[in-house]
């Protein structure tokens, strides 16, 4: 892919203890890795990538579940038979070479052609970099056409506009910016990158609501090798995105072990069903419906807490 491969001396000074308190605590803020993260984030002259290490080592210190995956996987890049998030899934022109005329399209019918992004948001970031034309591209393999009596074999590629490129790394640092104001409004700051036993306990209800709330950190699908071709969006006859709601399913099964006992067993079956009708190709959109029904009413007997509650919007969201 171009293509996407200073010394003071003299006598000490007497300092006032309030002033020496508020001074100190405005230095411990000063050093909170969060408000780093998130003052790095808001600006677009630092590299998403150093942004991204950050970031990592506060989830780690904090030990939290989930975000450190997606963290690393922005970080390091994803797998070849690594599910994509679905910003990381755009859509591009399928084009073959001729010999006499260059790169010419090619007429799909239905779905346009996508190309997953499994690079690694450092490697992005450079192949934006060199992107003065404003396109990408990605290698396809050789095509086979009818013309003047014979089968000719043409090179091919995929091209799309590296402003995609550009909205996926923006997509990246917007998760990374409202993830950090969740823990800073939840009082989860740090000395620095030592958090207490509090903050950590917050930090964890807090980030599994942002997990719920933020479906982008769910996947959208497996794109082999980044050359698959599927629709990018694609709905029930019920009209509800079948893609998000997969990524919720996802996202509420992970949850369901931090729910309490006396719906736990009830939800796991719901979602279980709930996803075993979803996955299908054409899905039936008034069984997912009533399946997101009872989701959403086990949500609410399950009480008040930042997951349950999450996990009702989320449903609210799909059913609206």
């Amino acid at each position: 892919m171009v293509a996407l491969p200073r010394l003071i001396r003299g006598r000490a000074l007497r300092r006032d203890p309030a002033t020496s308190s508020q001074c100190e605590g405005a230095a411990s803020v000063h050093q909170s890795i969060i408000l780093k993260v998130q003052a790095e984030a808001q600006d677009r002259n630092v590299p998403l990538a150093s942004i991204l290490s950050r970031a990592r080592i506060a989830a780690r210190r904090l030990s939290l579940p989930g975000v450190p995956d997606w963290l690393e996987k922005e970080t390091d890049g994803y797998g070849a038979d690594d599910e994509l998030p679905p910003y990381r899934i755009v859509e591009c022109w399928h084009e073959f070479r001729n010999p006499m005329r260059g790169w010419c399209p090619i007429v799909h019918e239905g779905a346009q052609p996508v190309v997953g992004l499994f690079q690694s948001v450092y490697e992005l970031e450079e192949l934006l970099h060199g992107a003065s034309s404003g396109y990408l591209t990605a290698a396809r393999g050789p095509v086979r056409m009818d013309a003047y009596g014979s089968a000719l074999t043409f090179p091919t590629r995929y091209r799309f506009t590296s402003m995609e490129v550009s909205r996926a790394l923006g997509m990246v640092r917007r998760l990374i910016l409202d993830w950090t104001i969740a823990l800073e409004s939840a009082g989860v700051l740090g000395d620095g990158t030592m958090f207490t036993a509090s903050e950590r306990t917050e930090a964890y209800s807090v980030t599994q609501n942002f997990i719920a709330q933020n479906q982008s950190i769910g996947v959208a699908g497996n794109v082999s090798g980044g050359t698959n071709t599927i629709a990018a969006n694609q709905t029930s006859d019920g009209g509800m995105d079948v893609r998000k709601v997969r990524d919720f399913l996802a996202e509420t099964s992970g949850l369901i072990a931090h729910l309490p006992s006396a719906v736990r067993d009830e939800m796991r079956e719901v979602v279980a069903e709930a996803q075993a009708e979803a996955g299908k190709a054409n899905p039936d959109g008034k069984k997912v419906g009533k399946a997101l029904a009872v989701i959403k009413d086990l949500g609410m007997r399950a009480g008040g807490g930042v997951i349950a509650s999450g996990i009702v919007s989320g449903v609210g969201v799909l059913l609206s």
